[in-house]
């Protein structure tokens, strides 16, 4: 049995030997490759009833089967669909996915998860929070086939420079199947997806997503599994299905759509100061990360039955799709063991989506407007400038554009919770307006009770964020607030390692030609 980190990150590797309890002598690599090459061929159904056994018939785990099927299937696909006609003349050239191959020996979650944050905080400034999310959501990439929501890792600033498309490099060489793109359509999305299944790491997303309803779609739909897109086909007008489930990082400047965000774990970079130096990446210099990719594979494999099954504990303050996208990494968080699983729901609990936060803190101060104007209607103009008036808050400055909130983007945002504006009377005068009426379920629904209360409704669980003098709580996740978190860090690389379990083989690169 091999001590730590007995093997190179590049070292030769093979196939664990054949179980011996079945008996006759082990499948040589040519047996095992034509065995995998016909499980390939299988439909889902199918090979679902097959794969327990063929693994154990072959001496692999269920894990380590899993890969070789899909990387076999994807490059039958690929073939299928032209590809040769593709590489000999064609536009373009084949994407080549590289796939790292699984460490060969047992790897300690703990310490990879640290030793990921550790790498990813060498080149980065990040907020608390943020390198231990890019961690968690980087082995989840490895996990995939254990979920049935994958989050979208939002990364994004208020201005350029800030180092997304560094932090983009760096998943690259620590994802599965990792595909960069500057700009990407929507067809081309659902088509490489339902070849490979790559992480796809869409940078520059400002300078085409916003507006782009058909990618926003596609991009929405591989949230869940079975998310998919209906396109007709060849010149049979044949109707055919394509997915679109897969893992997928966005940077940009700006804010994600809303629709997009809310399927999203989020991530706020900004520009370093003189005084936060970091190393700068190098992209010839990688190796510390491409063995930390092959450690991600090994542990996803051995652990992906048990994350299977897991059904994670999600923070009170997370509900409908924000408890989904943190689950999957809970469970990662849960099985790696140590302090992950308290470390990760403190930052799951300090993520609270910033649009949701600024519509909860929008009811807080309408309904402080209607307490010191002790009315029950007000115009709509008269309510929009109130709320611009109030010092600190940011209604002053209101979205994308700077300009002060109107009574049209007022109205626009609470028609979230079902309020638009009336006709209303105020002495002589009719107008556009609101009734404190209107408000109150939204008040009792996501607003603590008023100082002055003297009856305490209970709390809901939909609670986002704001302490009893409705202002919002400081969080220390991924939102770029600035309250302190431990992020102490003390496993290195070289001490993920435990155990010797055979070795598979060296690292595969999936060729995709389209």
């Amino acid at each position: 049995m091999r001590s730590n980190g007995s093997a190179a990150p590049g070292a030769e590797t093979s196939a664990p030997d054949t179980d011996a309890s079945q008996g006759g002598p082990p499948l040589s690599d040519a047996e095992v490759d034509a065995k995998v090459i016909d499980l390939a061929g299988l439909s889902e159904i199918a090979y679902g009833r097959e794969r327990s056994k063929a693994a154990k018939a072959m001496g692999l785990s269920v894990g380590w089967l899993d890969k070789f099927v899909r990387s076999k299937k994807a490059a039958i696909v690929a073939q299928a669909a032209g590809g040769a006609e593709v590489e000999a003349g064609g536009q373009g050239r084949p994407m080549d996915l590289p796939e790292p191959a699984p460490w060969p020996d047992m790897v300690d979650g703990t310490a990879l998860l640290s030793s990921i944050t550790k790498a990813v905080s060498r080149y980065m400034v990040m907020e608390p929070g943020a390198a231990e999310c890019v961690a968690l959501w980087v082995v989840h990439t490895h996990a995939l086939d254990s979920c049935g929501i994958t989050p979208r890792l939002s990364i994004t600033s208020p201005r350029p420079q800030c180092g997304k498309t560094t932090l983009l490099d760096i998943i690259y060489r620590l994802a599965v199947r990792p595909l960069l793109a500057g700009n990407v359509t929507a067809a081309a999305v659902f088509r490489v997806v339902e070849v490979a299944c790559p992480t796809l790491l869409v940078d520059e997303a400002d300078t085409f997503l916003p507006g782009n309803d058909e990618l926003r779609g596609v991009l929405n739909s591989g949230h869940r599994r079975g998310g998919s897109v209906i396109r007709v086909v060849g010149e049979a007008m044949e109707v055919r299905e394509f997915s679109t489930f897969a893992p997928a990082a966005i940077a940009m400047i700006g804010h994600l759509p809303g629709t997009l965000a809310d399927r999203s774990i989020s991530i706020t970079l900004k520009r370093k100061r003189a005084d936060e130096p970091v190393e700068s990446f190098r992209y010839d210099k990688t190796e510390e990360l491409d063995q930390l990719a092959r450690m991600c594979a090994r542990w996803a494999a051995d652990n992906i039955a048990q994350l299977r099954e897991a059904d994670p504990d999600v923070p009170a303050n997370l509900y409908n799709r924000a408890a989904d996208n943190w689950r999957p990494l809970l469970a990662i968080a849960d099985a790696a063991g140590g302090e992950w699983p308290k470390k990760a729901r403190e930052i799951a609990a300090a993520t609270v989506d910033a649009d949701q936060t600024k519509r909860v803190g929008l009811l807080a101060d309408i309904r402080d407007v209607f307490d010191k104007r002790q009315v029950d209607k007000i115009r709509s103009a008269d309510l929009a400038a109130a709320l611009v008036a109030m010092e600190g808050h940011p209604w002053a400055e209101h979205g994308k554009t700077g300009k002060p909130l109107s009574a049209n983007s007022l109205a626009r945002m609470l028609a979230n919770d079902s309020i638009s504006p009336n006709s209303i009377r105020l002495g002589e005068d009719t107008g556009k307006g609101y009734e404190r009426a209107q408000f109150e379920d939204a008040f009792a629904r996501y607003l603590p009770p008023p100082p002055n209360a003297t009856v305490t409704p209970s709390q809901p669980l939909d609670f986002c964020g704001f302490s009893a003098n409705l202002q919002p709580s400081q969080s220390n996740g991924c939102d770029g607030s600035e309250t302190a978190q431990d992020t102490s860090i003390s496993a290195a690389c070289d001490g993920v390692t435990v155990a010797n379990q055979g070795e598979p083989p060296k690292s595969a690169r999936v060729r995709v030609r389209l």
